[in-house]
């Protein structure tokens, strides 16, 4: 039962981030960026006290200004029931305060290992009241917009002070919906767009730790051939005998034969043809000339036993 009001609180979560543009809500913006980083559940810093005061004023100023117009404007007839938007829009904003207090109270208790008086289930209600009242304010934002726009001038003539806080309200809410979209794009061009650089730069950093020219050239080469399985134990010796005699021979090329099942580059993942040259590091590993020859330019180990071929010893 508890797994299952776990999962609906994480759910409801979600589709109030989802609800976001159309609410002055600064605890759910940060609360749907904190779950797009895949933070856990408890560890929300949308509800961080800066941010909960920031929602909380801001909300509160907007109750405020609502019943200051509202009080003054009684003489003010509009055609179209801007009055009661108004009081509509102020009254979400007030239980969208209550709901991220309470919240903000029982996180608080969570974190202080406190007797909490909201259990589970009642979080669960209160989320989903949330999320009630954000689609219900989405709504509201429709009706309005349809009433500010059928009333035109008429509103702006008879009601001029109902008329323009109709509209600062619309206007904010469609500012912070263009806010979210533009950040969210710029979030997804800056991943695909500043990526392939960093990883540019990552990949010139580490080209101080690969090997040198000088230090590849002295790696023994062979030349591939396949042979008969009986001779194939003598040729891996023979090749062993060459690794030490001809370590700093460069010209010399001598034929390698090797087993079936052990005739494949680990890097490029290819059998080895016949006349295919090949490279013995130090640690009797064998690869295609061209594949250790960019692997060691960039990662100076061998890539299956991370033998260290510049310092001579096998990285843990």
């Amino acid at each position: 039962m508890d797994q299952e009001l776990q999962r609906n609180l994480i759910e409801t979560r979600y589709f109030r981030g989802l609800s976001t543009p159309f609410s002055f809500s600064f605890t759910r913006l940060a609360s749907s960026f904190n779950l797009q980083q895949n933070q856990s559940f408890d560890d929300d810093y949308g509800y961080s006290r800066p941010i909960v005061v920031l929602d909380v004023l801001w909300n509160l100023a907007f109750v405020l200004v609502s019943c200051f117009v509202l009080l003054t404007t009684i003489g003010e007839k509009p055609s179209t029931p801007l009055r009661l938007w108004i009081g509509g829009y102020a009254l979400q904003c007030l239980l969208h305060v209550g709901f991220i207090w309470i919240e903000f109270q029982r996180r608080n208790f969570d974190d202080f290992d406190g007797v909490s008086p909201f259990s589970l289930f009642h979080s669960s209600i209160m989320k989903r009241l949330e999320s009630v009242n954000t689609v219900i304010s989405s709504i509201w934002w429709v009706f309005g917009f349809y009433w500010i726009v059928m009333g035109g001038q008429a509103l702006l003539q008879d009601s001029p002070r109902l008329y323009w806080l109709s509209v600062v309200f619309l206007a904010f809410d469609v500012f912070f919906m263009i806010f979210c979209i533009a950040m969210a794009c710029v979030v997804f061009f800056a991943l695909f767009c500043f990526f392939p650089f960093i990883a540019t730069v990552a990949y010139v950093m580490r080209l101080g730790d690969g090997a040198s020219e000088n230090d590849i050239k002295t790696l023994p080469k062979y030349r591939y051939g396949q042979s008969n399985t009986s001779d194939n134990l003598v040729n891996m010796k023979t090749a062993e005998d060459h690794l030490l005699s001809q370590f700093n021979r460069i010209d010399s090329v001598h034929e390698l034969a090797l087993q079936p099942d052990d005739s494949e580059c680990c890097i490029c993942l290819y059998k080895y043809v016949d006349g295919v040259e090949l490279c013995v590091l130090p640690c009797n590993h064998h690869f295609h000339h061209g594949c250790i020859s960019k692997w060691l330019r960039i990662n100076a180990t061998c890539p299956l036993c991370k033998f260290n071929i510049l310092r001579g010893d096998t990285l843990v």
